[in-house]
């Protein structure tokens, strides 16, 4: 099952396209886990919002800044759908990693990890997906 997966995804990325475009969604990214760390660290610490609700705020916003930051810079030159196609692509995949990241949160600190790094891991986690996902459909 994982072969053929991956023999599906091998027709639709390539090399050349990893090298070119993986090195800014890796940028955009590292830019996103700033935004989402310091949104939920401020709705926490200053605003006093729960983390559960903190967590989804701070992962919203985090998602609208990428989005804008990889339609305009990573895959600049995709434009076969619209704005708003791509978007609501961007964000149907996105949230797939969101919720991943949301259900990383909440699980760590009902377990007493630090809530930074808990959202940490759950970022980690749904990189990979979110970048080939985003490549195949939402900027193809």
């Amino acid at each position: 099952m994982v072969k053929k997966l991956i023999s599906k995804l091998s027709k639709h990325i390539k090399i050349e396209d990893i090298k070119k475009h993986f090195p800014k969604f890796a940028i955009v990214g590292i830019s996103g886990m700033a935004v989402n760390q310091g949104m939920l660290f401020f709705t926490k610490e200053y605003i006093h919002i729960p983390v559960k609700f903190a967590g989804l705020i701070a992962i919203e916003t985090s998602i609208l800044t990428n989005f804008l930051l990889n339609n305009f810079w990573t895959w600049k030159e995709s434009r076969d759908n619209t704005f708003l196609q791509r978007i609501l692509r961007y964000h149907s995949v996105t949230a797939v990693s969101g919720i991943v990241n949301y259900v990383v949160l909440i699980s760590l600190t009902s377990l007493g990890v630090y809530y930074i790094l808990a959202n940490l891991i759950g970022i980690g986690i749904g990189m990979i997906l979110n970048f080939i996902f985003n490549h195949i459909w939402t900027f193809k």
